[in-house]
Formats: C-alpha cells, sequence, structure tokens
C-alpha cells in the first residue's frame, strides 16, 4: 500500500464467469504508465494484444504472434511486408511460455464476396501462409473476422481450425459459409438484438468438413453453448 499508484481501472463490473457458473469475475478498463505490463499487473493474468510495427494507422489485418516469436524483428517485419493495411504485434500473456497458436484479425467489416475476396487474397491468406512457413507445422493461427450487430456493436467471429489442418480449413469458401452462417444465426438472435454481441465463435468439424456454431457471448458477459 505504501508504493505509488502506476495507474487505474475504469468501468468496473462483476459478470459470471463464461467456463465455471459458480464464480465471476470482476472486470474493467485498466491504464498504466511508466511501467511494463507484467509489473503493473504483477498477481493478475492477463492477454493482451500488443501491436508493435506495420500499418497501425489503417490497418486492415492485425497479426498477433505469441511468446517467443513476438521478439523476432525479422518475423514481424516479413509480415507487414506483404502488403499495405498490415499490423504485426505481440500476443502476450502472463507467465510467458512457448505457445503455438498466432491470431489474425481482419478489421475491415465483412462486404460482398468480391471485394472480400480481394482482401482474402492480397492480404489474409498471405498472412495464414507466412505464419505456417516461418513457424512450422506445429504452430496454428485461429482467424477472427470483425462485423456489425443490431445495436452498431463491433463484434468479432472466432474461426478455430482443425489444428494440424489448417490448410484445409481456411479456405475462402469455408470462411465465407461460416459468416453466412452467423450472419443468419444473430438475425433471429433476440439477446443478441437486446444485449449486442461480443464475439462469436465457430468451430471446424472434419465431420462435416464446415465451420459450426460452437460459442456466442454478450456485451454483458452471458454466453450459450451451441455444442452439438
Amino acid at each position: 500500500m505504501s508504493k505509488e499508484a502506476v495507474g487505474h481501472i475504469n468501468n468496473f463490473d462483476v459478470i459470471p464467469d463464461k467456463t465455471d457458473e459458480s464464480h465471476w469475475n470482476l472486470v474493467g478498463d485498466i491504464y498504466f504508465h511508466d511501467v511494463d505490463i507484467d509489473s503493473a499487473l504483477r498477481g493478475f493474468s492477463y492477454s493482451v494484444n500488443i501491436d508493435i510495427t506495420g500499418d497501425l494507422e489503417n490497418k486492415e489485418v492485425a497479426v498477433y504472434v505469441p511468446f517467443p516469436h513476438y521478439n523476432s524483428s525479422d518475423l514481424l517485419e516479413e509480415i507487414v511486408e506483404l502488403s499495405d493495411g498490415i499490423s504485426a504485434g505481440a500476443w502476450k500473456k502472463k507467465n510467458a511460455s512457448p505457445d503455438y497458436i498466432s491470431l489474425a484479425i481482419s478489421l475491415a467489416l465483412f462486404v460482398a464476396a468480391p471485394a472480400y475476396t480481394n482482401i482474402w487474397n492480397t492480404k489474409i491468406s498471405p498472412v495464414l501462409s507466412k505464419l505456417k512457413d516461418r513457424l512450422g507445422n506445429s504452430h496454428s493461427t485461429d482467424f477472427v473476422q470483425v462485423a456489425k450487430g443490431h445495436l452498431e456493436e463491433i463484434y468479432g467471429i472466432y474461426f478455430i481450425p482443425e489444428r494440424g489442418r489448417e490448410e484445409g480449413c481456411f479456405i475462402l469458401e469455408k470462411i465465407i459459409a461460416g459468416i453466412e452462417l452467423v450472419n443468419r444465426h444473430v438475425a433471429n438472435d433476440e439477446i443478441a438484438r437486446e444485449k449486442g454481441l461480443h464475439i462469436v465463435k465457430l468451430k471446424y468439424s472434419l465431420r462435416s468438413q464446415e465451420f459450426e456454431l460452437i460459442v456466442v457471448e454478450y456485451l454483458d458477459g452471458s454466453i450459450i453453448n451451441h455444442k452439438n
């Protein structure tokens, strides 16, 4: 208590734990200064995306690699040099240990298929290929496409591939089919209309050979599982 404050927390809220109905989470927006994230959040677990290089002002695709890969400036530069509108950085977690999952986010709202095809072919697909080529077969990537909900909120459509078979999952036609699946679900989701969406998760099914809806998370912290 005698130490100086390194920041502050706004917008406190208490929400149900998404993985354990018997527990609750205290959440808030955290701001800190003049100290690195590990020192500022000592005692807390966290997962945060940090932009490091690339087109940070006009980014259309953001790529976040895990420890220890975010310490490789060569890798990050290779990613951002693929095309304009790409940024690269760290997917940083407390108690860093080697991880094998990166995160690629398309920040351009989904539009008609021809325009999305161009973004996919010139930015998203090259990023996914670069990560696979540079980080090897033991490495995987999750993909997020942002979308707009009933309340004009921006939420993420989160694609989880079959690990080790990413190339067969991240095919443009299957991604578009997944987005259209989410659009149909959201159009008839009264909870989404009332509360707004945070993220909709899809997971690739080897059985159906397509992405299937597994989880919908709302802005108030509530969650509905749609697992088969």
